[in-house]
């Protein structure tokens, strides 16, 4: 299988479901569609799907609230599909129109619009040091995921990468996906494919604690699960995968097999997805023991040492689980 890069992932998933709806549209600010490959395969969609199709019809300026907006209206149409990609640091531009029309339209229209055919891809910084709290940012996507009748996912894996943007696409809902950068290359299959959405998935299987986790964190996660492994702790590393839908009954099961879990997020403390994590497993795991660890609710300060410090990384990780599993 070819060597494929995480924008390449994304794009080609698109491009497929493009040759098959000929109206469907994509809209980006950036490099309008366009990848290279390893092995030299390009995509370009410009040149593939014409300026109509390539630039959503609707004009392009540097302008992210437009962009969300029209290609979102054009869904709402129901003349086609859309995709849109957002940069990072704009992460919120298109909350007023999730809020109102992504997830509302059904219901508003008595069930004459039965469905909002649109993903709206979201850049995410993560807590990248030297970067400032305007470019570190994590855990926005709990807003969208708290939104009615807007799925919100946040694929980790470049296999996921393609595979949940097309199921998105298939769905035919409002879709928020959001797009930390942690992994960003890998062996993928060539030809088409869909990853279900609402399901998890767990990168390792264990029997003392569940370590569920999603988006900037994974690699702080996978770290510590390989150091939690040499210190004969067999974590299970939970990849959440769907805020919404979220796969309840996998992050029960997996609770119930390990009687712990630890939840970890990049995201802020007060009111964050971990929270709603260990609220699922606490309701129907009882006598389990949970923990979570998050980034404080203050903004990303630009200094290396103090965002160091103050992100969970591999050895507060570590830390949370070894006190988890004295309780």
């Amino acid at each position: 299988m070819p060597v494929t890069s995480r924008t390449f992932a994304f794009l080609q998933a698109v491009e497929y479901e493009m040759q098959k709806d000929p109206y469907m549209v994509y809209s980006d600010q950036n490099a309008i569609g366009a990848a290279v490959r390893s092995d030299g395969k390009s995509i370009d969609f410009m040149a593939e799907f014409g300026l109509d199709r390539a630039l959503a019809k609707f004009g392009q300026g540097i302008d992210e609230e437009w962009m969300s907006g029209s290609t979102i209206a054009y869904a709402l149409t129901q003349i086609g599909k859309a995709v849109v990609s957002i940069p990072a640091m704009t992460t919120m531009y298109p909350a007023e129109l999730a809020f109102n029309h992504m997830g509302s339209w059904r219901y508003a229209s008595g069930g004459q619009v039965d469905k909002v055919p649109v993903v709206v891809m979201v850049g995410g910084s993560g807590r990248g040091a030297k970067s400032d709290y305007i470019h570190a940012q994590s855990g926005n996507e709990v807003a969208y995921a708290s939104y009615h009748g807007v799925q919100t996912i946040v694929p980790h894996t470049v296999y996921d990468c393609k595979g949940m943007m097309a199921a998105a696409i298939q769905s035919n809902r409002g879709t928020i996906l959001y797009n930390y950068s942690t992994e960003a290359s890998a062996d993928i299959p060539d030809e088409p494919y869909a990853v279900p959405m609402g399901k998890a998935n767990i990168i390792t299987q264990g029997t003392d604690i569940t370590i569920a986790t999603y988006g900037s964190a994974h690699p702080e996660v996978a770290s510590a699960v390989t150091a939690l492994a040499k210190a004969g702790i067999k974590a299970e590393y939970f990849d959440v995968r769907t805020l919404k839908p979220f796969d309840e009954a996998g992050l029960v099961a997996s609770v119930k097999k390990t009687g712990r879990l630890l939840a970890v997020s990049h995201g802020i403390y007060h009111c964050g997805f971990t929270s709603h994590i260990l609220a699922v497993a606490a309701q129907e795991v009882p006598g389990a023991k949970f923990r979570m660890i998050t980034f404080p609710d203050n903004p990303s300060p630009g200094a290396a040492t103090m965002i160091n410090w103050l992100k969970p990384d591999s050895a507060k990780i570590q830390d949370a689980a070894q006190k988890v599993m004295k309780l």
